[in-house]
């Protein structure tokens, strides 16, 4: 089996990976997207993701995702960028990297995420 060249992670990329949330009590595999700057991911062990989910719950911190917002048209349901609830998490939980956001996508929940933290 090849190895996943880990060092070269860039924000915007949709990956998936065992990860814990606070909902849970177990690691689940999920898709998440990468939020923390390429420059930051090609220099540290850990990237920080935000949730992505399909579930139908929603909130104003909610960003809506569907294969029109991705390079690739690689997602299996219509889902949602969950920009109130980043996690980091080391580089070595990711097992794929099936996808990334378009600019405008990226360019969207990056102001959603100015508005939830004031910055």
């Amino acid at each position: 089996m090849r190895q996943m060249n880990l060092s070269n992670i860039e924000q915007g990329e949709l990956v998936v990976a065992d990860i814990i949330f606070a909902e849970q009590d177990a690691k689940k595999r999920r898709l998440a997207l990468v939020i923390s700057g390429t420059e930051y991911n090609r220099t540290s062990t850990d990237i920080i993701v935000l949730k992505v989910t399909s579930s139908a719950r929603t909130s104003k911190y909610h960003i809506r995702l569907t294969n029109d917002s991705t390079i690739k048209k690689a997602l299996k349901k219509n889902s949602k960028i969950v920009a109130d609830f980043p996690v980091t998490i080391t580089k070595q939980k990711i097992l794929s990297r099936p996808d990334r956001i378009t600019k405008e996508k990226l360019q969207e929940t990056k102001e959603r995420m100015e508005k939830l933290y004031n910055i």
